[in-house]
């Protein structure tokens, strides 16, 4: 898999936008990457979501840490 094309952004963006729409957490919504996908495909594919979930950080929420 390359780059991704202009219709799987659109769709990981909108998807963003309807999880955040709808309550749901980013946690559960996040794309998750598919067998043999590449990184910069997966990176791209959870850019476009947090970008329609409306995160402007692009950390996951997998790495954050508590500020203790």
């Amino acid at each position: 898999m390359g780059k991704l094309t202009a219709e799987q952004r659109v769709r990981e963006y909108n998807r963003g936008q309807k999880a955040a729409k709808n309550g749901r957490s980013r946690y559960w919504s996040e794309p998750s990457a598919y067998p043999f996908e590449s990184d910069e495909h997966y990176e791209e594919r959870r850019e476009a979501f947090n970008q329609g979930y409306g995160i402007i950080d692009p950390t996951p929420v997998s790495i954050w840490r508590s500020p203790l």
